[in-house]
C-alpha cells in the first residue's frame, strides 16, 4: 500500500510473483472520504434525531441481518466464513484472518506448510505456505483476504474464468501474466471479505492448468 499526500493509494496485489494493479474503481479511501462511488457510515451515531444518523444505523442493521441470514443458510464445515456479500463500511467490519492457528491447521491437512510469513493491515490479511508437488518441486502458495469485492476484482482482471461451486457461487480464476504459466489465483467472496489463493510453481513439469486445479482443490476443501 502506498501513501500519497496522506491518502492510501490502494492496489490489488495478487499472487506470489504477480504484478500489482491499481484498476479503475478501486479508489483511495481515507478517514471516510471516498471517491469512485464508495461511501462510509458516519462514526457518530449519537445524534438520535439526525436523519443521516438514522439512515446509517438502519443500513448497518440491515447489513447485519443480511449477513446473519447468509451465515445460517450457507455456513458449512470449512474453515472459511460463509460465502456471500459483505459491506466494508459497516462499523466494526474486519476481513477474515487466514493466518490463525485453526486456519493453518486446516491448510496443513491439505498439504500446505506454513512458512511463517504473515502480513496484517487494515482491510488486508495474508500468509504464505509451501506445497510439495508430485514431481518433487515446491509450489509457493499465498492465501489472502481483502475488503474488495469479487466484482471489483473482476473489473481489474476481466479475463478470468469461473469454476462453479453450486448455489450460484463460483471461484473466479485468474492466470497471471507477469511470468507465463507460473501463477494461478482463485477468488471467492465471503461475508468477511474476498479471499484469494495463489499457487505459483516455476517447474517446467507443471502447467498453469495444474496450478489452477490445485487452487480449486484447496478452496473447495475449506469452504
Amino acid at each position: 500500500m502506498k501513501r500519497i499526500g496522506g491518502l492510501a493509494l490502494v492496489a490489488v496485489c495478487i499472487g506470489v510473483l504477480s504484478n500489482c494493479a491499481a484498476p479503475l474503481g478501486l479508489s483511495a479511501r481515507d478517514n471516510g472520504n471516498n471517491s469512485g462511488g464508495f461511501s462510509n457510515f458516519s462514526g457518530d451515531m449519537s445524534g438520535g434525531g439526525s436523519v443521516d444518523s438514522g439512515v446509517a444505523e438502519a443500513t448497518a442493521t440491515k447489513v447485519r441481518e443480511s449477513q446473519a441470514s447468509s451465515s445460517e443458510s450457507r455456513a458449512g464445515g470449512g474453515v472459511l466464513p460463509p460465502l456471500g456479500e459483505f459491506d466494508r463500511t459497516e462499523p466494526g467490519f474486519q476481513v477474515f484472518d487466514p493466518c490463525t492457528a485453526e486456519a493453518q491447521s486446516a491448510f496443513r491437512n491439505l498439504g500446505l506448510l506454513f512458512t511463517g510469513e504473515i502480513n496484517r493491515e487494515t482491510g488486508f490479511r495474508s500468509c504464505r505456505f509451501e506445497a510439495l508437488e508430485r514431481d518433487g518441486s515446491k509450489a509457493s502458495v499465498s492465501i489472502e483476504s481483502r475488503d474488495y469485492s469479487v466484482t471489483e476484482i473482476r473489473s481489474a482482471f476481466p479475463n478470468g474464468t469461473e469454476a462453479e461451486l453450486g448455489g450460484g457461487e463460483v471461484i473466479y480464476l485468474v492466470e497471471e501474466s507477469l511470468i507465463a504459466n507460473a501463477t494461478c489465483t482463485g477468488y471467492v467472496e465471503t461475508v468477511e471479505g474476498s479471499i484469494s489463493l495463489s499457487w505459483t510453481n516455476l517447474s517446467s513439469a507443471n502447467s498453469i492448468k495444474g496450478n489452477c486445479k490445485n487452487v480449486e482443490r484447496v478452496i473447495r476443501a475449506v469452504i
